[in-house]
């Protein structure tokens, strides 16, 4: 497949607008669950993937009536529209059954396309005929639940079938002249990248006029939720997604590229992005297949409208996924007040660890630029020599000439602005540095994928470059990098949160001048009290990242044994 075909714009072509799916229940339930309706896949929830508008009980009129109101209050959706049998097993009843719910179906609304959902064991011929009658009626699709084609792990997951049953199924759809989408799941427990390839081999090969792609989600409830099983983000799972289309026929039908589920029900993975975000992220991979490390660094436009890259190594963002640019301004410049200082005339010295894209001193000098007032030294510490050349090809940068400049010549100059990089290991730059500085920017990735910017013994250090009443800011308030802040001797404050739940970290050196909020005491007791505060050690600044953890790891449990518990609570909790 090289171009993406959508389903629901195909259809729109075809109506002259778009169709919204009313999703609605046959009330067939599983045939995979026992008498009480337990059991059944590990990663099915217990309403059968029922559309959350849809109550218990509720007949099929009111189940019409309530999914076209919502489709008309939330997107001014018109008619007709397509009737989408979901929940559960839409074909698991006797023909006769599956006759009249169709026929309630068409009398309650006008449904030109009618879906149903089902497995490939709940097709018995007479099912068949009489979806071959319908199928002259209206345009009629089954959703066929396939998942993998890898028998063990549909044993694993407790399908009840083979991918026999699923190949078999297809095929006498197909000669029945019935359209035909492949229900498919990427990431689940024990495949390897090679399997979900095959599998996309294995459907490429049977008649599917359409897939339905999906990301595991383990929700809570399922049996799933029992197995250790983080799932995929973003980018891996687009990676893999691109990959998996790729190897499918041209003219395959996209029904769906993510899954979607309430976000209170979700236990793995937490996705940073919404669905219109992952969408906007996979045409980028897709347009960028074929391209000189197209998929190294890929741009991905931020809540504020300024783009981020995603760093594989990592598996994490450069900025939070609310805003890259704003971030800098929340997270760094306003608690520190920077752009007043600069009004007021003060010269600054600041130090970066992490240069990363370079928005925290592009914001910085814009600031000091605007107020026209004190002048900056902008010194930045970056591990990645290939960052300064990935952030050239960032849409819209904030700071092109800086990053131009910085990558062309090594340095950036202006009337109130001064910005250089260093290249290496911080734990082997910072040392070296003879300058002292107003303030430290700490923004490397989250502590547990990059502990070794994030030591007690690398704090220490940051500490002896900071002049009196100095201070070292970050994102996070990982309990970890909160104990290394307080063992050092810091005076720690809090920011306020952006883009994450929990607030970001300001450490003064004492006597602090500022009005941000001192550290919360729960949040000490916790921090200084439990294993949970446990800082990451690296004595030499040389360990492996592996190291630091194991570690880390070795020093809770030693505390453990000696009677520290895993986590503080008060009295009163």
């Amino acid at each position: 497949m090289r171009e993406l075909r959508f389903f629901a714009d195909e259809i729109a072509k075809r109506f002259g607008h778009p169709l919204r799916r009313i999703p609605l229940s046959a009330g067939f339930s599983c045939p995979n669950r026992d008498s009480r309706g337990k059991g059944g896949c590990l990663f099915c929830a217990e309403n059968g993937s029922r559309a959350g508008h849809l109550r218990e009980g509720m007949s099929l009129a009111e189940q019409v009536r309530s999914g076209i109101a919502l489709a008309e209050r939330l997107y001014e959706a018109k008619p007709p529209w397509i009737a989408y049998f979901q929940a559960f097993t839409a074909t698991n009843a006797p023909a006769e059954k599956i006759r009249a719910l169709l026929e309630e179906t068409s009398r309650l609304a006008e449904f030109p396309v009618v879906v149903l959902a089902t497995r490939p064991d709940c097709l018995p011929d007479p099912v068949l005929d009489l979806l071959e009658e319908w199928n002259r009626k209206v345009e009629l699709w089954v959703e066929l639940g396939v998942q993998t084609a890898q028998d063990r792990t549909l044993r694993l997951i407790r399908r009840g079938h083979d991918f026999a049953c699923a190949a078999d199924a297809v095929k006498r759809l197909h000669e029945r002249g019935i359209r035909t989408a492949a229900h498919l799941i990427l990431g689940l427990p024990g495949e390897t990248r090679e399997d979900m390839m095959d599998t996309a081999d294995k459907i490429a090969a049977l008649p599917f006029s359409a897939v339905k792609m999906h990301h595991l989600l383990v929700l809570k409830g399922t049996e799933l939720a029992k197995m250790n099983c983080p799932g995929l983000n973003e980018y891996e799972y687009a990676l893999l997604l691109r990959d998996f289309l790729q190897r499918l026929p041209e003219g395959t039908l996209l029904m769906r590229l993510s899954s979607d589920a309430p976000e209170s029900t979700i236990l793995a993975p937490k996705w940073w992005m919404n669905k219109s975000q992952f969408l906007e992220l996979f045409r980028s991979l897709w347009a960028a297949s074929g391209t000189e490390n197209g998929a190294k660094y890929l741009p991905f436009r931020t809540g504020d409208g300024s783009y981020t890259l995603y760093h594989p190594a990592y598996r994490q963002y450069f900025h939070s996924v609310s805003g890259a640019k704003t971030e800098s301004e929340k997270k760094y410049l306003e608690p520190l007040k920077i752009r007043e200082q600069f009004r007021a005339g003060k010269n600054l010295r600041i130090l970066e660890i992490g240069f990363g894209l370079g928005f925290n001193a592009g914001e910085i000098c814009r600031a000091a630029e605007e107020e026209a007032g004190g002048q900056v030294v902008v010194t930045s510490l970056e591990s990645d020599p290939n960052v300064l050349q990935a952030a050239r090809t960032l849409p819209d940068h904030h700071a092109p000439e800086m990053i131009r400049d910085l990558a062309e010549k090594g340095v950036f100059a202006a009337p109130f602005a001064r910005v250089s990089v260093i290249t290496g290991d911080a734990r082997k730059t910072l040392p070296g540095l003879s300058d002292v500085f107003d303030f430290i920017f700490l923004d490397g990735f989250s502590p547990d994928s990059n502990p070794e910017l994030w030591t007690l013994d690398l704090i220490l250090r940051m500490k002896e470059k900071l002049r009196p009443g100095g201070a070292v800011v970050c994102y996070s308030s990982a309990y970890p990098v909160a104990g290394a802040f307080l063992r050092a001797g810091f005076d720690l404050r809090i920011t306020e949160p952006f883009g994450r739940k929990r607030f970001g970290l300001a450490a003064f050196l004492p006597p602090a001048d500022t009005v941000l909020a001192p550290f919360p005491e729960k949040e000490r007791a916790i921090t200084l009290r439990s294993t949970a505060g446990t800082p990451y050690r690296d004595p030499e600044l040389n360990a492996s990242r592996a190291e630091i953890r194991r570690m880390r790891e070795e020093e809770v449990r030693r505390l453990r044994a000696s009677g520290v518990p895993k986590w503080f609570r008060s009295a009163g909790t």
